[in-house]
């Protein structure tokens, strides 16, 4: 009989996994620490990472092929089976993207003069574009969670250096909003 020895790989962590207090060593006879949940961290998760793919979605291929918005959506978001609320969310992200498009052009284009809005690729184009939509006319995010949630897809949908370039570009832009030049919820 042979035996094979299997080892166990421990899990990646990111940053915005871990608060400090958890991020300590427990003591040894110490029970185990619960993770306390700061406000408004309780609804992001798997549910709204998927309304969020789902807006990108709708969005690039309104943007590439030129179809119906009304017909993608209701596609797209019946495919996924998004629940009731997530729908909701993803629908407002949509069409905040849609009815600020060209300030979010603008915008893109004045933080990364270097990639003309014209010649970035699709995928990043609207993830940036959600993002910011997100960063600009909603609160209900923390500024941290968007640019990680933003850097998540390009990495999922994007092409090898696509999260940098949005890292970069929403880091700037959250820069900017840090140093009042630019304001949330101003829908």
């Amino acid at each position: 009989m042979t035996m094979t020895r299997t080892t166990i790989e421990e899990p990646t962590l990111l940053l915005s996994d871990v608060d400090d207090a958890a991020a300590l060593p427990a003591e040894p006879d110490s029970p185990p620490r619960s993770r306390r949940k700061r406000p408004g961290h309780d609804q992001f998760g798997p549910k709204q990472r998927k309304a969020r793919e789902g807006a990108l979605q709708v969005l690039f291929e309104v943007d590439l092929v030129g179809h119906d918005v009304e017909d993608v959506r209701a596609r797209q978001f019946d495919q996924m089976l998004l629940a009731d609320s997530f729908r909701a969310y993803a629908e407002r992200l949509v069409n905040g993207v849609l009815a600020h498009r060209h300030e979010l052009d603008d915008l893109i284009a004045a933080t990364a003069p270097a990639w003309p809005v014209a010649q970035l690729p699709r995928v990043d184009l609207n993830i940036l574009r959600l993002a910011l939509c997100e960063l600009l006319y909603s609160t209900d995010v923390p500024v941290g969670a968007v640019i990680n949630e933003a850097v998540e897809l390009a990495k999922r949908y994007g092409s090898e250096n696509s999260s940098k370039f949005i890292n970069g570009t929403l880091g700037t832009v959250a820069s900017r909003i840090t140093a009042g030049e630019l304001t949330r919820g101003t829908d």
